[in-house]
């Protein structure tokens, strides 16, 4: 499912959970801070959090990080 009902967050505020995704539902991430740089993720699972557990995770990475 591709969604472009216009869902937008802050990011200091909007919780991934609150977005009502589902596992294999992708979403953009507008990281700028000078450069515009999007990103696509994916969500492989959704599952109840675990304490002492930080969030949110990283399951894998393509390529390098921005610097």
């Amino acid at each position: 499912m591709n969604r472009t009902d216009g869902l937008t967050g802050e990011v200091g505020s909007t919780q991934i959970g609150a977005l009502g995704l589902t596992v294999g539902e992708p979403f953009g991430y507008w990281f700028d801070f000078g450069e515009d740089w999007w990103h696509q993720v994916s969500v492989v699972a959704i599952a109840q959090p675990q304490p002492k557990t930080s969030y949110p995770r990283i399951t894998e990475r393509i390529r390098a990080s921005p610097p």
